[in-house]
């Protein structure tokens, strides 16, 4: 698969840091780059957030389905329908997809 030009994948697997994920898309889309956001393991947390929200509009954001199995249930319920579950597999192929990835 090539890389498309241009885009930046956002790995999100801590939940420290969450204003520089935020930030960092905001720029990134800002200057004309596709922004993708894959959440996994304590990352997911990002999506209980308000700025996550509003990142939808500017950004392609993913979670992890196999990192929801150690969350409570409220949790997944209430960001049903607003933030794919997607394969862990999932992250593979969108790292392989953006020409630059940064890891947080």
């Amino acid at each position: 698969m090539a890389q498309a030009k241009h885009t930046l994948g956002i790995i999100v697997n801590s939940n420290q840091y969450f204003d520089y994920v935020t930030h960092l898309a905001e720029a990134a889309a800002a200057h004309g780059k596709t922004v993708y956001i894959h959440l996994l393991g304590a990352g997911c947390q990002y999506a209980a957030t308000d700025a996550c929200m509003q990142l939808n509009d500017l950004a392609q954001i993913t979670m992890c389905a196999k990192s929801t199995q150690t969350m409570e249930p409220v949790f997944v319920k209430r960001i049903a329908g607003r933030i794919p579950l997607v394969p862990p597999e999932t992250l593979t192929r969108l790292l392989e997809q953006c020409d630059r990835h940064v890891v947080f």
